[in-house]
């Protein structure tokens, strides 16, 4: 039996794929065996996995059922101590298996560990950051021995800090909170890990185990979808995990601040109807959240004099900027 069993779902991704999986099989840590999970793919998935000649790859193929369902699969046919996910247009850095093995066997209590993440360019390869640290969604407040301590807290207001790629899990834990939810179409991998945080521990190690790419058909482009789902699965843990009653607040206070974002888009989008409601939404959740009173006053003049607000803005902040280089 091998010690980790890795997961690659993968649909229609198959000029990425060898990148991903040639990166496990350069792993420093050996004793794993690699499930690759074909989600009804169309493209050339089939011959880039047939091309690897290494008995710990195995292949599965379903019909097209989303990346939840193609995690599952592989989850149920695992025979890993730990489970470690790779998404296939991901990369793996050498070392990563062999550091997370290391904690996940000198502290049994932690049943999760995971790490921050490199994001590149597919175009040019360059890197853009790292998610922690440099990602819009943490502006530079995140603190990753603070979020092990206080996961599910972190999971409720901030967002998901855990990137399935640089995760490792205890296959046990599976068998204690269940698999992904096949019904969300995103935010799959939050509404998993707010689940194992009410239960187990987490751990975080603060070094890049992986690169993210950033290409047009990431999942996360899709602004839309991911509002739609975001709210799906807040409001799906605010009414089905029995949490308590202060971190019911805390995922409410984030559930209306995702109503004011979106509300506070369409109306600079010239949507200042659907603004509207999906800010008055974001009052109805959080009566005391000031902002969304002053964008909605704001919706009142209309969009064209909102940006054009901005625009001043602009202008006045660009001829300050060109007088202090004068002086």
């Amino acid at each position: 039996m091998p010690k980790v069993s890795v997961i690659i779902p993968t649909y229609n991704y198959g000029c990425f794929l060898g990148e991903a999986i040639q990166s496990v099989l350069d792993q420093t840590f050996a004793d794993f065996d690699l499930i690759v999970v074909d989600d009804g793919s169309t493209d050339n998935t089939r011959d880039v996995v047939a091309s690897f000649n290494d008995n710990r790859i195995r292949y599965i193929y379903q019909e097209n059922r989303g990346v939840s369902a193609a995690r599952n699969a592989a989850i149920l046919d695992s025979k890993g101590e730990h489970i470690a996910f790779l998404d296939a247009d991901d990369i793996w850095l050498p070392e990563k298996l062999e550091l997370q093995v290391k904690l996940l066997d000198s502290r049994p209590e932690v049943a999760i560990v995971c790490s921050d993440t490199y994001f590149f360019d597919d175009q040019t390869g360059d890197l853009l950051g790292r998610f922690w640290h440099d990602d819009k969604q943490f502006h530079g407040w995140f603190n990753p021995r603070e979020a092990s301590q206080n996961a599910l807290r972190y999971l409720l207001y901030r967002g998901c800090f855990i990137a399935p790629t640089v995760t490792m899990v205890r296959r046990e834990v599976f068998y204690e909170v269940g698999g992904f939810d096949e019904a969300l179409e995103t935010q799959t991998d939050w509404d998993m890990w707010v689940r194992v945080s009410r239960r187990f521990a987490i751990e975080t190690i603060d070094i890049p185990l992986a690169k993210n790419r950033r290409h047009g058909a990431n999942l996360s482009a899709k602004q839309e979808q991911m509002y739609e789902s975001e709210q799906k699965a807040l409001k799906k843990a605010i009414y089905s995990y029995s949490l308590k009653p202060d971190e019911v607040k805390l995922a409410k206070r984030r559930l209306a601040r995702l109503h004011f974002l979106y509300g506070s888009r369409s109306v600079a989008d010239g949507k200042v109807k659907l603004g509207r409601e999906r800010l008055l939404v974001a009052i109805r959740i959080n009566p005391w959240y000031i902002k969304a009173y002053i964008h909605l006053v704001k919706s009142l003049l209309g969009s064209k004099l909102i940006i054009a607000g901005k625009s001043c803005k602009r202008e006045l902040r660009s001829r300050l900027v060109w007088r202090n280089e004068k002086c």
